[in-house]
């Protein structure tokens, strides 16, 4: 049995954070390797949307895990929803939520929505009456209803997309995480499934971290992380300048953090992250195992 000891609680952090749901400070992952992903800073409000973007093997899950306080490899300070991950990971993995993540947390292709609701409703421990209140929540918000005897196969992509995400609501949470949100989604149906995100995170005043291929529809008011190309110099490719506050060369490596702006304002092309960060490729996934459901497995909470 491994023991590890729990840092403790960082109360200035905690102040620092005060009124966003997530903050993250110089976060960041290594693996026998090198980085995995970070260092970075990202302060998340109620009712916003990050979009996590970058080529394959950036780190773009490994990060998805670390921000739902499920990565072990996690250094740096992550404070979520009032509490601190670092010192506290389990009582913050109770305020996150895993929709989808590569092919470690993922909808059954072969069950029906209905089969998927019960299925998750375990789980997370839901009543099921708790859950079809839940669910009808959600169909209000997002304006539509699928009928549940479909098999999640069955669905559209830009279905499968809010369905996983819906999935991961069906208990109240803060932070829901989502992995390759925008795979085989059209690209002209792309903004209405950044729009449906946008919609779910007043359900619990939460905050959706979606990692995918583009961040072009991205509506206004989102937060742009773009993680770089890793064993690639000068793999990413600077669209917000390429100097910092004081007017000094960036590393093109480092991960970009840049606030998309609401409609009216004017956009900051000041990037917000100004550190250099290891090329490595990703490491195997590791994640703190939840007590929640007492599941002694190695499947992740979801």
């Amino acid at each position: 049995m491994r023991f590890s000891k729990r840092p403790p609680v960082d109360t200035q952090a905690l102040e620092d954070a005060s009124g966003v749901v997530l903050h993250a400070r110089d976060l960041n992952a290594q693996g026998r390797q090198g980085m995995i992903f970070g260092p970075l800073d990202m302060d998340l409000a109620p009712r916003q949307l990050a979009v996590i973007h970058g080529p394959a093997g950036a780190g773009k899950s490994a990060l998805l895990l670390a921000l739902s306080g499920r990565f072990r490899r996690t250094r740096g300070t992550l404070i979520i929803d009032g509490i601190d991950a670092m010192a506290e990971p389990y009582r913050a993995i109770h305020r996150t939520s895993v929709a989808r993540i590569a092919d470690y947390v993922v909808p059954e292709d072969r069950l029906t929505l209905n089969e998927s609701l019960a299925e998750r409703c375990h789980l997370d421990a839901v009543n099921l009456k708790t859950a079809e209140s839940r669910v009808r929540q959600i169909e209000e918000i997002v304006g539509f209803r699928i009928d549940r005897s479909c098999e999640f196969e069955q669905l559209e992509a830009i279905e499968r997309a809010v369905t996983s995400l819906a999935l991961a609501m069906l208990r109240e949470t803060k932070v829901v995480v989502i992995d390759d949100a925008d795979v085989m989604v059209p690209h002209n149906q792309q903004r209405l499934l950044f729009e449906m995100f946008s919609k779910l995170t007043e359900l619990d005043d939460s905050t959706i971290i979606a990692a995918t291929v583009d961040d072009d529809m991205a509506p206004p008011g989102s937060l742009d992380v773009e993680l770089p190309a890793h064993n690639r110099a000068h793999a990413v490719k600077d669209i917000h300048g390429n100097k910092d506050v004081d007017g000094n060369s960036r590393d093109p490596e480092a991960p970009e953090v840049t606030q998309i702006p609401l409609e009216g304002e004017e956009e900051n092309t000041e990037p917000e992250v100004d550190t250099k960060t290891d090329s490595a490729p990703d490491e195997e996934t590791e994640y703190n195992t939840p007590t929640e459901n007492a599941h002694t497995d190695d499947c992740p909470r979801r």
